[in-house]
This record gives structure tokens, sequence and C-alpha cells, in this order.
């Protein structure tokens, strides 16, 4: 190829990368015929990353279909699977999946396609991604599972969808949260519903010794306390630091989570009900 022809797929390859962006179907289809390279990359993306993200399924199937890799990873090594899950491209994701793309890729930071749909709270798409077979126990550099994130942001749904996937909710992170520590440091009584459902354990400890109930307590969460102290909590557990539940509440000033955790003896351990059957997979 002469340098003259070489200058001109560069440029019509240029034009490629801007058409998948703009969701240009039928520049598409012309700049591939005319010989645009659909495996050029600009920051690391191809055509197929840039579709991906913005959703335009028509394109994504065009280059899928001209033959493009599917799995290059960008500079941030994210694949298009990846871009898709982040705003919840459901069709795209669908089409990605179809064409036997790799589900559990990860990121620079560890993160799989699963854990960028649950973090976001796309339930659809972590439905597609879990059906299909992405492991749901993959974790990132933080030790986070893809349920953690799901719980960290309150998304009731994602995490029904993963706990009947199959994701452990006693999993711990590298500061050795279970997926009920985070749910009851964001207060996030929905999620918590959910981890209870699907018997996860309430008396597990992190690296601090806390259980959840400490940090429900510590942080004033009235009802997520009252919830623990029905699934059976133990308040008498202390952590690394000697203190208990109520210790906790006491020293950060919280006298009505205090007063339900003197009160905890009295609690019984009440049975909550399944997941919710309307959450298939």
């Amino acid at each position: 190829m002469s340098q003259q022809d070489a200058s001109s797929v560069r440029a019509l390859s240029e034009r490629l990368l801007i058409a998948s962006h703009k969701g240009q179907a039928d520049h598409v289809v012309q700049l591939i015929n005319k010989g645009a390279k659909v495996a050029i990359t600009k920051n690391g993306r191809t055509p197929l990353h840039l579709a991906a993200y913005k959703g335009h399924i028509v394109v994504v199937r065009i280059l899928l279909a001209a033959g493009c890799d599917l799995d290059i990873q960008d500079d941030g090594d994210q694949t298009a699977l990846h871009r898709a899950a982040v705003l919840g491209n459901a069709d795209v994701i669908s089409a990605l999946i179809q064409e036997g793309c790799a589900l559990d890729r990860q990121d620079k930071d560890g993160n799989t396609a699963l854990h960028e749909a649950a973090w976001h709270g796309f339930g659809q798409s972590v439905k597609l991604l879990v059906k299909a077979g992405a492991n749901v126990h993959a974790k990132n550099k933080a030790g986070n599972t893809a349920l953690h994130l799901a719980c960290q942001n309150g998304h009731a749904l994602s995490s029904k969808v993963l706990l009947l996937g199959g994701s452990c909710p006693d999993s711990k992170n590298s500061v050795g949260d279970t997926c009920l520590h985070v749910s009851a440091r964001y207060n996030h009584v929905s999620v918590i519903r959910a981890l209870l459902s699907a018997i996860c354990s309430v008396t597990e400890r992190n690296h601090a010794g806390d259980t959840a109930l400490h940090i429900a307590a510590a942080l004033n969460h009235r009802k997520t306390v009252r919830m623990l102290l029905e699934a059976g909590a133990d308040s008498r557990i202390k952590n690394n630091t000697g203190e208990t539940a109520l210790d906790q509440a006491r020293e950060n000033d919280n006298p009505e989570v205090a007063l339900l955790l003197t009160k905890a003896p009295q609690w019984g351990s009440k049975v909550w009900a399944p997941l919710a059957e309307s959450v298939k997979i």
C-alpha cells in the first residue's frame, strides 16, 4: 500500500469513529465499503466501543458483521461490553453476548461488565449478563463483587437478580465488609431486606471487628438497627476496640438507637420472606 493509500485509509477510519459515535448507520456502511478499518483505535477505543457506549444498536450490528474484534480493551482496559454496561444499553449487551464476547474481562480497576451494570443499577443488563454466565463471584481490586456495588448504591432489583443468580451475600471485600456491612453503612433498607431474605449472616465482622449492627448504630440508622435486631443480630458482639453496638450508639450521641439496643434481648428472630418470585433469571 502506498503512502497516499495508507493516508486515505487513516482518514476513512477517523471518519468511521465519528460516524459510529453519532450512530450514522448508512455512513458507517459506506466507510467500511470504501476501506475504512474497523479495528483502528483512537485513545484506545474502537468504533465498536463508541457505538456500544452510545447505544447505537444498528451500528453495533454493522460493525459486528464487518468482523470487528469484540474484546479489544481500551486504555482503561474496558471492552465494548463494559462500555455498553456503563449506560445499561441492554440491546447492545444482548448483541455482544450473542456474538460470543468475553463476559468477564476486567478493566484497570478490576471491574467486569457485571460490576458496571450493578454499580449503575441497570437491572435488565444485570439479568442478561447473569443469564449468559457472567461470573457473579468476580472481585475488583477493592475486593468488591458486583453485589457489593449494587448494595452500596441501593439498587434492590440488581441485588435480587445477583442473589438469585448465585452471588454470595457474605463475600468480603478488602476491608472485610460483607454486602450487609455495605448496605447498613449507606442505610439502604430495601437492599438489606433482600439480603436478609437470602439468609445472609448478621454476625460477620469486618477487619475492624465491626458487625453491620455496629455500623448502623454508629451512624444512627434506626430502621436498619431495628431490622438487624429482628433478624437476630447479636448486640453483645465486641469489635477490635472492645465496643458493642450500644457503645457505638452512645459514643456518637444516638439516644434512640441506644434505646433500641438496650431492649435488644426482647427482640425475637423475624423470618424474612423469600426473594420476590417475580424476579426471574
